[in-house]
């Protein structure tokens, strides 16, 4: 069965209703999920943005759909750290968000734990072409053969 990294965009996107496009595609998406499609895992850096949300009921309802979903939570271990410094050395994302961090140490998090496949909304600084190549490079430079692709949820909906 396919592996699946939920980046926490996804998952906020269930209750966003600025983009009612991208919520129907993370609810299509989610149905996929939950029909045994793929293996869903997220990471301690996916909970610990979403317990961050300010508000105390959007909070809840977003930890409602992990837990409906029950993915396997992996850990911000030390060799994702590592590579999340690579990445961060490296400059692959050119901004000054304090988030960037968070957005390398979901990849890292992936590559580590041999998940090929990431699924964000976050086109900014994830699902780019440029970036991806760029993951990739440092991953090879540093023996993680697995080829890591970035997309949204399109591209998994089978239902």
């Amino acid at each position: 069965m396919k592996k699946l990294y939920i980046e926490t965009s996804v998952w906020n996107q269930l209750e966003h209703t600025d983009r009612p496009d991208w919520r129907e595609t993370a609810y299509k998406f989610i149905e996929t999920i939950k029909a045994g499609y793929y293996k869903p895992y997220i990471s301690t850096v996916v909970i610990d943005e979403i317990a961050a949300t300010e508000d105390d009921d959007r909070r809840k309802k977003l930890f409602v759909h992990v837990n409906i979903v029950q993915p396997s939570i992996l850990e911000f271990d030390e060799d994702a750290v590592v590579l999340t410094e690579k990445y961060m050395a490296a400059n692959l994302i050119k901004s000054d968000s304090s988030r960037i961090y968070n957005d390398c140490s979901h990849v890292a998090i992936a590559t580590v734990n041999d998940i090929r496949h990431i699924i964000s909304f976050n086109c900014k600084h994830l699902v780019n072409d440029r970036r991806i190549d760029g993951f990739n490079a440092i991953n090879f430079q540093n023996d993680y053969d697995n080829i890591i692709d970035i997309n949204t949820p399109e591209k998994f909906i089978l239902i």
